[in-house]
């Protein structure tokens, strides 16, 4: 089971899926840790003995791992407009807006 991270309407997004399986089996697999050097999320089934050029982090240190695209993309996803990204912040709201909501709401 993947890392859950964010929970918005009952959509569980999964934040660290293994690389491998997510592209070749298309399956979502909880990543053991992630390789700085491949830039890439691995679970256990592709556990692999690194070299010392390798830099890798284990889920002791999962506060060094980058955050994956696919979370990156839905965190910067209006909630109002689902199709469209944040791009724009409100002062007057302290809200962060999307080119409609500014139309909209935040002239």
């Amino acid at each position: 089971m993947a890392t859950s991270a964010v929970s918005r309407d009952s959509d569980v997004v999964k934040c660290y899926c293994c690389t491998i399986c997510e592209k070749e089996r298309s399956v979502e697999v909880d990543a053991d840790f992630y390789c700085k050097k491949c830039l890439a999320y691995f679970c256990r089934i592709y556990v692999f003995t690194p070299t010392d050029s390798m830099s890798h982090y284990g889920k002791d240190k999962i506060m060094e791992w980058p955050l994956p695209k696919k979370m990156e993309n839905r965190l910067l996803q209006c909630d109002t407009h689902k199709y469209e990204t944040l791009t724009m912040y409100c002062p007057d709201h302290s809200q962060l807006c999307c080119s409609r909501c500014v139309e909209l709401n935040h002239r």
